[in-house]
């Protein structure tokens, strides 16, 4: 009888606190701005770190610094404008954010959703039977969570 193949261990995510905060309102009205491309990426890997009225402050992690410049902030700063209906001074500064990103928190959701998933068929009755009479394994990079 060969053992069942115990769910593949998820890739580490890069370190952040949780976000909480102003932080945690930035993980929230980050997918509603609608944003793709470079300025996407740039906005899900930033944090909010001050909203004094219209002056708003962004830390963004220095290795995504290649893809950000002047027009990538204007852009997010007029989806800002756009979405809240105000007209924010938004300012990015290239600093490592401490608390949890649009991109890490959704990162840590597919390694979660992944881990959920392998754990299902782990624990599924037919797959265990179908391993003990069979001899069959489990190949832990063949598991997909349904929903993205």
């Amino acid at each position: 009888d060969a053992p069942a193949a115990a769910p593949a261990e998820p890739e580490p995510l890069p370190a952040a606190q949780p976000a909480t905060g102003l932080a945690a309102e930035w993980l929230d009205l980050f997918p509603r701005l609608g944003l793709s491309g470079m300025t996407g990426s740039i906005g899900a890997n930033c944090t909010l770190i001050e909203a004094n009225g219209d002056d708003w402050l962004l830390h963004l992690d220095p290795a995504h610094s290649a893809l950000f410049n002047a027009t990538q902030q204007r852009r997010l700063n007029e989806a800002l404008n756009q979405h809240l209906g105000r007209d924010l001074k938004l300012r990015i500064e290239l600093i490592r954010p401490e608390q949890e990103t649009p991109a890490q928190a959704a990162a840590r959701k597919r390694a979660e959703r992944q881990r959920q998933a392998e754990q299902s068929i782990h624990d599924d009755p037919l797959v265990q039977q179908m391993i003990q009479q069979f001899g069959a394994s489990i190949r832990p990079d063949s598991i997909e969570p349904l929903t993205p």
